[in-house]
């Protein structure tokens, strides 16, 4: 699939930057390439990419962050599911996990709660709800990486499998990995951010292909919710 994005840069609109950084036009015949749906935003950072994956829309947002552990850009992606609606599980770079866990701690302790509530994001919230899950089956490279964290194992191991694994580990440095990244599964939505730059396409790739792996893997994997309505993507 990205090797027509290549073939598109090289014919008509010229070789990338050094960088990897493309312009909005060369975004635009890629996405077009895909059949896929592709919307400028008139700044650098800002666009947004629509497409389908396993019969279900998706939506990839380029960005300020809605973040404060991101800095620079943020990539923002979600996919309507039919999936099993009890579920809830977060992949998140290893890095990330240490940092925001401290934090948590520090709210709880501060205000003498005993859980996280509502004014924390959804991904610390979970942190604190949530423990860690691991498997035999996980390779040492992604548990270095990387933290399954969920209520739920069977699911964890359905949804985090080879092909999913393969995604997040990637072709990336250990620099990039280090690079916050959340991918949660949530009922029928699946979500991601991840740090980037404006219009840095190898993050693009990445974040693309993994988006489109794991909404295919649950909607394959998981149950599907007995009551699923239409195909829409929520509000932003």
């Amino acid at each position: 699939m990205f090797e027509r994005f290549r073939s598109v840069f090289a014919r008509s609109q010229g070789a990338l930057g050094s960088q990897g950084i493309a312009t909005p036009g060369q975004l635009a015949l890629w996405a077009g390439a895909q059949r896929w749906a592709f919307d400028f935003q008139g700044e650098p950072a800002r666009f947004q990419l629509r497409g389908m994956a396993a019969g279900q829309p998706w939506m990839v947002e380029s960005g300020t962050p809605a973040r404060d552990y991101l800095t620079g850009t943020e990539l923002r992606a979600r996919a309507d599911l039919q999936a099993a609606p009890d579920a809830h599980l977060m992949v998140i770079n290893r890095a990330l996990k240490e940092a925001l866990e401290g934090r948590v701690y520090g709210a709880i302790t501060e205000t003498l709660q005993t859980a996280a509530d509502d004014s924390l994001p959804q991904e610390m919230r979970w942190l604190a709800m949530y423990e860690e899950l691991q498997w035999p089956e996980l390779p040492l490279s992604f548990v270095r990486l990387f933290a399954v964290v969920g209520d739920r194992s069977d699911q964890a191991r359905r949804w985090v499998n080879a092909a999913v694994v393969s995604h997040l580990l990637g072709n990336r440095s250990a620099e990039q990995a280090a690079l916050p990244l959340v991918l949660m599964l949530s009922g029928s939505q699946l979500s991601l951010r991840m740090q980037t730059l404006a219009r840095y396409v190898p993050d693009l790739e990445y974040a693309t292909a993994l988006l489109m792996a794991a909404t295919t893997v649950a909607a394959q994997n998981l149950l599907p919710a007995a009551d699923s309505g239409p195909a829409t993507l929520p509000p932003g």
